[in-house]
């Protein structure tokens, strides 16, 4: 069960960075489609994603699972960090 989560929080955190790249890079999203900001979706997928890849960890049997988990941990992180980051900083400006 644990190689489970291990392997899909690589694939969702592999997705999260389409996501974003998606959501930053196409103008026609916008808040009065959802109503509220894509970034939010994807800052809670990627934190989801996030809590997953942790849980990941206790499926390592292998160093390719331990790359998986570190990796999925490490770019859902950064992402989630920059994310905030990029929020926080737009509420201030809008």
């Amino acid at each position: 069960m644990q190689e489970k989560i291990n392997f899909w929080s690589f694939i969702f955190s592999v997705i999260c960075l389409v996501l974003f790249l998606t959501v930053s890079f196409s103008g026609w999203f916008t808040n009065s489609i959802l109503g509220i900001h894509p970034f939010t979706i994807v800052l809670f997928v990627t934190l989801f994603t996030l809590l997953f890849g942790m849980l990941g960890f206790s499926g390592v049997r292998s160093w390719k699972g331990m790359a998986r988990s570190v990796f999925t941990v490490v770019l859902t992180l950064s992402l989630s960090v920059f994310l905030c980051f990029a929020l926080l900083f737009g509420s201030f400006l809008n």
